[in-house]
């Protein structure tokens, strides 16, 4: 079945809201799934795994583990980023006031596809992104480049021989790192080990979602929709 953004939008929001969470906007949090679908990397997909793991999370607050002028490290324990990525980004670039370069580390945390239209934000403010971490479904690690102003990132996918984490403490199966930088970042020589989604790819596939609409299989959209009942339901008894 097909729908459109903005039907994609609304409905991803109820669901959200339907959970209710102290931390995270509804409405942010839907454009970050619309924005990752409409590029064809399966936004629908990761939102649906994302509501299963926050409908059984606490609202607990993030926990700084370690912070100095250059770098902040964060450790979600074992919870989404969505409904704290955005003031985490927000915490971080207040940084570079006095910096060029700073490090944003999240630990143990899920669903970091779906940074992608928060990290294009910050390219839209002239700040340059790089953002990598360890896909275990897939095997290989993914690396996201944004340099300032541009509207769309430059996907890489390594293979695992070539892991960027060096710190043995860290676990790679659940942590994202993310660089942002005032000066623009280079992009990894090509190479026949190296998957490279270009912005270009990203940039055809979203034009030609526009004109013919978001697929989405039948059970995903029950499934979205079971979570918006929530808050529907809510409004209906509200207006007795």
């Amino acid at each position: 079945m097909n729908i459109s953004h903005n039907e994609l939008v609304v409905m991803c929001s109820k669901a959200f809201a339907g959970l209710h969470r102290y931390n995270g906007e509804a409405d942010i949090i839907a454009n970050m799934v619309a924005d990752l679908e409409m590029v064809g990397l399966h936004g629908i997909d990761h939102f649906i795994n994302a509501l299963a793991l926050l409908a059984h999370e606490q609202d607990y607050p993030v926990e700084i583990t370690t912070e100095t002028a250059q770098q902040v490290t964060v450790d979600l324990h074992g919870y989404s980023i969505l409904c704290h990525l955005p003031i985490l980004l927000d915490y971080t670039v207040e940084k570079l006031t006095f910096q060029s370069q700073v490090i944003l580390n999240i630990e143990q945390c899920h669903n970091r596809w779906l940074a992608f239209s928060e990290l294009i934000k910050l390219s839209n403010i002239g700040l340059s992104v790089r953002a990598y971490w360890f896909n275990p479904l897939a095997s290989h690690h993914v690396t996201y480049i944004l340099n300032a102003g541009q509207i769309l990132p430059e996907v890489y996918l390594y293979p695992t021989t070539l892991m960027p984490i060096k710190d043995t403490h860290i676990d790679p199966l659940h942590y994202l790192s993310i660089e942002i930088n005032k000066h623009r970042i280079s992009l990894p020589m090509p190479s026949i080990t190296l998957k490279h989604i270009a912005s270009t790819t990203l940039l055809t596939t979203k034009k030609n979602t526009w004109q013919r609409g978001i697929t989405i299989t039948p059970t995903a959209w029950k499934t979205i929709q079971q979570f918006a009942g929530a808050i529907l339901v809510e409004s209906n008894e509200q207006t007795y």
